[in-house]
């Protein structure tokens, strides 16, 4: 079974990568993690109230929760697991202690994503995966740009597998 962790923006398009890793791996369960980085707070009271999960759950989308939804069932057999992580942290270090914390096998690298930061304290972890020495999985997303563009529910389902 493989780990495969997918950065995502909580577009429907970081969805879209799904069909790549499932079409990589055809024989095996897989389980996904989509991590969304977010940077450390910065002042001293933010620092003192700060816990892992507390104010960040409403960067999550309902298109991005009916999306996974969709991808559960039209991937039921391949994909055992689909959750969504957030990473606190800007370094090497700390981003090798999460992947290690989360039984990471492989490092999806998107070719493509136009990444949309949809918090302040949102970033494009890019840099981060293109230094880690995880084993890394090159993706772009699947079929024509006019499923990028558009970045529908609907699109998760017309992309071929």
């Amino acid at each position: 079974m493989k780990n495969v962790l997918i950065p995502t923006d909580f577009s429907i398009r970081s969805l879209g990568y799904v069909h790549s890793v499932v079409s990589q791996y055809p024989e095996e369960m897989i389980n996904i993690i989509f991590m969304h980085a977010l940077r450390m707070p910065d002042s001293i009271f933010d620092l003192v109230t700060f816990t892992r999960n507390s104010r960040h759950i409403d960067l999550i989308t309902a298109d991005f929760k009916d999306g996974c939804e969709i991808i559960r069932n039209k991937y039921a057999s391949s994909v055992r697991q689909l959750k969504v992580e957030f990473f606190h942290g800007d370094t090497g270090v700390a981003f090798k202690n999460f992947c290690i914390a989360n039984n990471i096998d492989v490092i999806l690298q998107p070719a493509d994503l136009e990444y949309n930061a949809p918090g302040k304290r949102s970033y494009n972890p890019a840099k981060l995966i293109a230094k880690s020495k995880f084993p890394k999985l090159n993706a772009v997303l699947p079929g024509s740009r006019k499923i990028v563009v558009k970045a529908t529910i609907s699109s998760l389902l017309l992309a071929s597998e």
